[in-house]
């Protein structure tokens, strides 16, 4: 009888796809998961998150805090939130999809599609016969985070993502295609201007239309404004001087494929039912996708024992799937454990957040209920910085006033050589500090840091130049008074 109910409640699990979220933790787990994400909301001053998890085929769904603070909005399951980086396995699998289509080949070369795309190595045009759509699907294209995502432009109008594209045309590559593994966001990019090529629509009809609607993802948007129509957007926000506050990112439409599709935890419940097998109500053909899109490149070296594959990091084994995203004011992370069937989602309105807390809930779910929240290398980079501001602000101060002193205070004598060399060095150091600052691309870091990246130097340079003229008053000396 016991086995009959369990198959019972499976069956019904698969064939509603998740529509109903059904509670089979103990309610110290629930309690236990509740105050983690409780905890990690008020530490980290991310206002709101949601998680859902798949575990023995049963989907359960937590949030916390807001998705809009301001208009007092809760979070739930059907918050809608960027997925960042996420959204990579969505292009992946969009593109597998075109393969088993028969529309594509992911070892065709590049400029069978984009034959205007040229790429350099070490100075010199690559053969762009030699570089495939797989170098850019597993991040071997040379294409990398360090030297290509900064100058990603921004815009919002229907050819942004072959803007997006055309910016990389001739880029210097950080290593020659095919040779390792270096996490670039805009490969897919690349990819996602492949698709339009290919399918002769905008990459967001194609996805809308043959992905997520024959997958039933209705609660996923390529459009911000359908998204927003719904009334569920979460307002996204940024932490910097120990505070949260709402932040309007830019809109950069042309990195969609990478970075900026939208969802919420209900139907990222369903997305990992799909990876894991448990969802089978979704077209044939979409099997074979999803167990090609597992497959990780294991022709060049792992990082960290991961290799890339069709939007995941997996291991060799695939027993570990998983994502993490982050865009300016949105954090996101997604772990599947194919053999333990559990899965989890983690969706948060805030870039500060320790996104490794999915572990934590994993812990829960083992029975390790004493679980606590740690605070991000990015918040506390920000407690840092904000602190380092602070104190070198009272610095520069404290030493502008003592120089004020001297001066009204002490006659005037001749500077020693010794003090010339000082003053001249302090000066110089002031000097080359606002040359570095204006060098640096502070478009880019006013965007993606915490905007007390930007009040430390300035406030260094102010300390330097506060020393600067705290020495030079030194030649008024008091035992020369008049």
């Amino acid at each position: 009888m016991k086995k009959f109910i369990v198959f019972m409640v499976a069956l019904l699990i698969l064939f509603t796809g998740f529509a109903t979220p059904s509670y089979a933790l103990s309610d110290s787990q629930s309690d236990s998961i509740q105050t983690l994400l409780d905890d990690a909301s008020r530490i980290s001053g991310v206002p709101g998150m949601s998680i859902s998890i798949l575990a023995n085929n049963e989907v359960l769904y937590f949030s916390s805090g807001y998705a809009d603070r301001e208009k007092g909005l809760s979070a739930s399951e059907n918050t809608l939130y960027e997925l960042a980086s996420v959204s990579k396995a969505f292009t992946g699998a969009g593109i597998l999809l075109m393969e088993e289509q028969g529309l594509l080949s992911m070892s065709d070369p590049i400029q069978k599609y984009l034959p205007w795309f040229t790429l350099k190595y070490q100075g010199k045009h690559v053969d762009m016969q030699n570089i495939t759509l797989n170098n850019f699907l597993h991040h071997t294209s040379g294409l990398t985070n360090r030297r290509h995502s900064q100058n990603i432009p921004q815009g919002n109008t229907p050819d942004m993502l072959q803007k997006t594209v055309e910016m990389l045309v001739d880029s210097e590559l950080s290593f020659y295609p095919g040779k390792q593994y270096t996490y670039g966001t805009v490969n897919y990019d690349v990819l996602g201007l492949v698709i339009e090529m290919v399918s002769g629509q905008s990459y967001e009809d194609f996805m809308r239309e043959q992905v997520f609607q024959p997958l039933s993802l209705h609660q996923t948007y390529v459009y911000k404004e359908d998204a927003q129509a719904t009334g569920q957007l979460a307002q996204g926000y940024r932490s910097s001087f120990f505070m949260t506050t709402p932040y309007n990112a830019p809109d950069y439409s042309g990195n969609k494929p990478a970075g900026y599709i939208i969802s919420c935890t209900k139907d990222m419940a369903r997305w990992m039912g799909i990876q894991m097998g448990i969802v089978q109500d979704i077209p044939e053909i979409f099997h074979t996708v999803i167990e090609k899109s597992h497959q990780g490149d294991m022709s060049v070296p792992a990082v960290n024992e991961m290799y890339y594959a069709a939007g995941w990091s997996v291991n060799a084994n695939q027993t570990i799937i998983e994502h993490p995203g982050g865009n300016p004011n949105f954090g996101t992370e997604v772990a599947i454990l194919p053999n333990e069937r559990t899965a989890i989602c983690l969706l948060t309105n805030g870039a500060n957040i320790n996104r490794s807390m999915v572990l934590k809930v994993k812990d829960i779910l083992d029975g390790n209920l004493t679980q606590s929240y740690e605070i991000s290398g990015t918040q506390l980079l920000d407690i840092i910085l904000s602190s380092t501001t602070i104190i070198l602000c009272l610095l520069a101060v404290l030493f502008f006033l003592l120089g004020l002193r001297r001066r009204k205070t002490n006659a005037r004598q001749p500077m020693t050589k010794k003090r010339v060399i000082v003053t001249a060095i302090l000066l110089i150091a002031t000097i080359v500090q606002c040359i570095l600052f204006y060098a640096l691309d502070w478009s880019t870091i006013l965007i993606w840091q915490t905007y007390s990246v930007l009040t430390a130097l300035i406030s260094s340079a102010l300390l330097t130049a506060s020393i600067t003229w705290f020495v030079y008053t030194h030649r008024y000396n008091a035992s020369f008074r008049k």
